[in-house]
């Protein structure tokens, strides 16, 4: 395991490495929540990651960036699907509006029901 050298580390190192783990934090946020600087905050991590044979740091956040891109992408295409079917819908009952409007006239039949209308 990495040795305490100095006496910030052997206070906040243990923190920030939980930190990392459970949220994922960016050393930039860790930095807001621990009072110290986001380097050493970085080397930190880079350190923790290389001893414990994970990925690099850099490459976590980099993936992390690449999923959130995909999931936009594909939440875009899912909003636009949904746009297209209300914009079809939308038309369907205005057709069908002018249908009954066109019956009702041509017939001289009253189609939609009236408010109140017994049953």
């Amino acid at each position: 395991m990495f040795q305490c050298k100095t006496r910030k580390m052997s206070l906040y190192y243990d923190q920030v490495i939980d930190i990392y783990k459970q949220t994922g934090y960016s050393p930039y946020r860790i930095a807001q929540i621990i009072p110290l600087g986001k380097n050493t905050i970085k080397r930190w991590i880079a350190n923790f990651v290389s001893e414990n044979g994970g990925p690099n740091p850099a490459t976590v956040m980099r993936s992390k960036k690449t999923q959130s891109n995909e999931e936009l992408e594909s939440l875009k295409a899912r909003v636009a699907d949904l746009e297209e079917q209300l914009r079809l819908e939308k038309m369907r009952t205005r057709l069908n509006e002018k249908i009954i409007e066109i019956a009702e006239k041509k017939y001289n039949i009253p189609i939609r029901k009236k408010a109140g209308a017994k049953q």
